[in-house]
């Protein structure tokens, strides 16, 4: 019998909803909201919308009640789930903005902490399962944890954490993962194949090897040949081999990659198998196997970080067994006939390796015309080891301003701030990597944070060594702000100390905080000749700048005469474009007048 009155079909339609009858309540919800608006209904339509798959409508529902709700957790951490399915990189910020806004919602704290654990953020997870465990206890809480410590190499905090929690959490992965980091493997092994016997996992059964084969080798083969007479586990075979190459036992090393049919579909074990039959000293035939293995893997491209590593082994296998010219003339033939990103970068790799720096730039040069970022932050790389300054910071800056995935900026980020590196003196590039760095902030992991934060720090150093000490301390508090708790390469310390040596050094110490603020001063901007360079303007475009450095600004008429043509506006447009790839501002437009629009040249 269908309810009659409104407040009867509303407490049904909760009724069917705490049923798990998704679609019926939200039949019931569409009835109600078509005779009358109820903010308890909308909340309700949205979220059954999302359990009946239909993503696109509870997406547009629940940013509608983010605007009308804007402190609801629940509205948050729902409309989180709804991206997170989606696979949109904003369900961390609403997340964030959940546990904001009630840190006592667990579905909220656990669905943001399994978010960040699946992708990979675990320094960014801890405090958020730390919360979990302190409000519930929750055993699977515990173990996830447990995980995310040792994900982050915290095992003796990991351990501390499992003696904290009780006798629930004592068998299960994590406990042999703890043990296993700890140093006891004999306790492992005896603690992964009893739960093996209880389970058939196979996971825990290849722990239960692992850790075997850190004390007791010898009896661990004996075991894995064993198992594998009853199982077909690509990972535990793989392991097996492994370790019989470990013990120079090659011949029945490569005797196991043929036992299982599976082995010749994957190129992981065929790879082995050619590194097997060089450590056997059968050159040729090892040639072979890998000329055939990398024709096969280039017809199909089913993976060029696999092809990468195929290739970077048969590019090292040709310069041990081979003069210079047969193993180039080798790797020419197999290798870079193919214009993908894996083969480009390994030729290039390859001349570098011969001492052809010339060939090697054209190669890595190709490489990042095939793939701006894998590509371009090699050939960036290749640049600045050899003083190539101008170029590095054209290709680093050009790489910055498309770059759209956070991942794909974390990976550049990582390039320019490394201190292995000299990127990180570029100032024009560090501040072009804060600032795409910060446009993405609400949204990125630990990692990506902590590569911000480390940029804050050498801005930090570079004000204070320029006596910009307003700088410095401004650069030290905003680093301070975004590090990550659990960061690995920076700390707090290291901010406290430039505060410390701002102050000493600084004369006059003015504060920052709640001071007026003054105009940032802007980066030198190159002269006209350098940034006809590196913008790589055609002769006209050329023509512009150097008429707008002469005379700093000029009309469209102006430009008209100067050219001899009336399509000036999309060329300064053009110019405009090119600049701000860049991450430069050299032409200004200042309105339009009598003769058209007015430029003014913004450069030095």
């Amino acid at each position: 019998m269908i309810p009659s009155s409104r407040e009867e079909q509303k407490k049904e339609a909760f009724r069917l909803f705490e049923d798990g009858r998704y679609q019926e309540s939200l039949q019931y919800c569409n009835t109600l909201l078509e005779t009358g608006r109820d903010q308890a209904i909308e909340v309700l339509s949205a979220t059954n919308l999302y359990y009946t798959g239909k993503l696109e409508d509870a997406e547009v529902f629940f940013k509608d009640l983010a605007r009308k709700m804007p402190d609801s957790s629940y509205v948050h951490s729902y409309l989180a789930k709804v991206l997170e399915a989606r696979r949109d990189e904003g369900a961390i910020i609403e997340y964030a903005a959940a546990v904001h806004l009630d840190p006592t919602n667990l579905d909220a704290l656990r669905s943001y902490a399994e978010y960040l654990f699946s992708h990979g953020d675990y320094r960014g997870a801890i405090p958020v399962f730390r919360r979990l465990v302190q409000q519930g206890k929750k055993p699977e809480d515990v173990k996830k944890l447990i995980r995310t410590l040792l994900e982050i190499g915290e095992a003796q905090e990991a351990m501390k954490t499992h003696s904290l929690m009780g006798v629930d959490t004592s068998a299960g992965h994590e406990v042999v993962d703890v043990l296993v980091h700890t140093g006891d493997y004999k306790k492992a092994a005896e603690l992964a194949l009893s739960l093996y016997r209880e389970t058939k996992d196979m996971v825990i059964l290849r722990k239960y090897l692992d850790a075997l084969s850190r004390f007791d080798m010898p009896s661990a083969i004996q075991e894995y040949k064993l198992q594998l007479d009853e199982h077909s586990d690509p990972d535990i075979l793989l392991d097996y081999i492994l370790h019989l190459r470990e013990n120079g036992r090659y011949r029945e090393a490569l005797d196991v990659t043929t036992t299982h049919s599976f082995t010749s579909e994957m190129p992981v074990f065929r790879l082995v198998g050619c590194n097997l039959l060089a450590d056997m000293g059968e050159i040729t035939g090892a040639q072979a196997a890998y000329e055939r293995l990398i024709t096969e893997e280039l017809v199909t491209k089913n993976d060029l970080d696999i092809l990468g590593i195929i290739i970077a082994t048969y590019r090292q296998f040709l310069l041990a067994h081979f003069p210079v010219r047969v193993a180039k003339e080798r790797f020419l033939a197999t290798v870079s006939h193919d214009p993908n990103a894996a083969s480009l970068l390994e030729t290039a790799r390859f001349f570098e390796n011969i001492g052809e720096p010339g060939e090697a730039r054209s190669w890595y040069y190709r490489a990042y015309r095939a793939d701006f970022i894998t590509g371009g932050l090699e050939y960036a790389k290749f640049l600045a080891l050899r003083n190539e300054d101008r170029e590095c910071e054209k290709v680093m800056l050009y790489i910055l301003a498309n770059v759209k995935k956070r991942s794909d900026l974390g990976r550049v980020a990582s390039v320019i701030t490394s201190k292995s590196g000299k990127m990180h003196t570029l100032r024009r590039l560090m501040d072009q990597l804060i600032r795409r760095l910060e446009e993405k902030r609400s949204s990125l992991h630990s990692e990506e944070l902590e590569f911000l934060a480390i940029a804050y720090s050498i801005a930090a150093h570079t004000a204070l060594n320029e006596m910009d000490y307003a700088g410095c301390k401004y650069c030290c508090l905003c680093g301070m702000d975004v590090m990550p708790a659990h960061s690995r390469e920076i700390h707090l310390v290291d901010f406290l100390n430039l505060m410390q040596a701002t102050k000493e050094q600084s004369v006059a110490d003015r504060p920052i905080m709640n001071a007026e603020k003054s105009k940032k001063r802007a980066a030198a901007t190159p002269p006209a000749p350098v940034i006809a360079d590196q913008l790589g303007l055609t002769e006209t475009e050329q023509k512009i700048i150097g008429f707008l450095k002469s005379h700093r600004t000029a009309n469209e008429m102006d430009l008209r005469r100067l050219l001899g043509t009336r399509r000036v506006v999309g060329i300064v447009n053009r110019i405009i474009q090119k600049a701000t790839a860049q991450g430069l501002i050299v032409i200004g437009k200042k309105g339009v007048g009598e003769d058209g629009e007015v430029y003014e040249y913004t450069g030095t």
